[in-house]
């Protein structure tokens, strides 16, 4: 990490005392507009962060992490686990201040800059992986990447193997006699892929391929027709609501599950316990990947973290036991 710029900096490059950047940065002082406006343009170029909030990480006061959510965590499964990284932080005294993703880099700069003196370790929780992840260089926090795309070898990391997970189901389904498997899916869906073509290739079988246009419930019932026109006698699916979703389907059209179509999900969501029958899933190791957090969070000798911990079946009724 690029050292901060400091008050001198700014002061140099804008060709100015120490005292004058001060007040101008902090607007309490007699400045002319032509060279406040040639400070400030200074500390932006330079990524100047307030000497104040410098201190306060320094001297590791802040009890408060950042962490920055992206559109998955309006799932359940990502508020399950978001509820489980706070609970588990609040038990060591430590309180969660939350953010939204924003929709570009500068953007993300600006709010993270403006938690600088509030936070000293943000957890990033979702990314843009066309991001350039240069511009975390300049700021003071320390990053770790829960179960989202790491920006080069050079950040701390949590991650989810959702391709071991999948590729217990795919062997399950094949296990219980299964030979035409459909995989539906979506190209937003993470790490689901690698692991049905791995099972699939151990038993020298051809995977269906359906791609859907979501991951909602909407989207596996949409997959119904599709499954059915291809012969399809089991079906893995990249989400539990695309999977709850086709169970609509199969009741609307006399569709035995498992007896014609067995059936496997991903996520684990609360419902798949509940339905009748009640859905054969694939976890995500959240207990033991919040503990890794929560460990990098408390680690006072910042060691790097790297790790990536497997997913796991979870066997229910939808796929049968031969």
């Amino acid at each position: 990490m690029k050292q901060a710029a400091t008050l001198k900096d700014v002061a140099d490059a804008a060709g100015v005392s120490i005292r004058t950047a001060g007040r101008a940065l902090r607007n309490d002082g007699p400045v002319k507009a032509q060279v406040a406006e040639r400070i400030r343009a200074a500390a932006r170029e330079l990524n100047y962060v307030p000497n104040a909030a410098a201190r306060s990480l320094r001297s590791r006061s802040s009890r408060i992490i950042g962490a920055v959510i992206g559109e998955n965590f309006r799932t359940e499964a990502g508020q399950r686990r978001l509820a489980l990284l706070e609970s588990t932080l609040r038990e060591q005294n430590f309180h969660i201040l939350i953010g939204a993703l924003p929709t570009g880099e500068r953007a993300l700069s600006a709010l993270l800059r403006d938690w600088t003196g509030i936070v000293e370790q943000v957890i990033f929780l979702g990314w843009n992986p066309e991001w350039n992840a240069e511009i975390l260089e300049c700021l003071p926090q320390r990053f770790l990447f829960f179960d989202c795309p790491v920006p080069g070898e050079k950040y701390d990391f949590v991650r989810t193997d959702r391709a071991s997970g999948a590729a217990a189901a795919v062997t399950a389904l094949i296990a219980s006699g299964r030979r035409q498997i459909a995989h539906v899916f979506n190209r937003f869906a993470q790490g689901r892929q690698a692991g049905v073509e791995q099972a699939a290739a151990a038993e020298k079988l051809r995977i269906i391929p359906i791609e859907s246009d979501g991951l909602e419930l909407r989207d596996g019932f949409n997959s119904g027709a599709a499954i059915v026109a291809a012969g399809a006698d089991a079906v893995f699916f990249d989400t539990d609501r695309m999977a709850l979703g086709f169970y609509r389907y199969a009741h609307e059209h006399g569709i035995s599950i498992p007896g014609e179509i067995a059936v496997a999900g991903f996520d684990d969501d609360s419902a798949g316990a509940y339905a009748i029958p009640t859905l054969s899933t694939v976890a995500h190791p959240d207990l033991d990947a919040v503990r890794c957090v929560v460990d990098w969070v408390t680690d006072r000798e910042r060691a790097p973290v790297r790790k990536v911990l497997p997913s796991r079946l979870i066997r229910r009724e939808s796929i049968p036991h031969e």
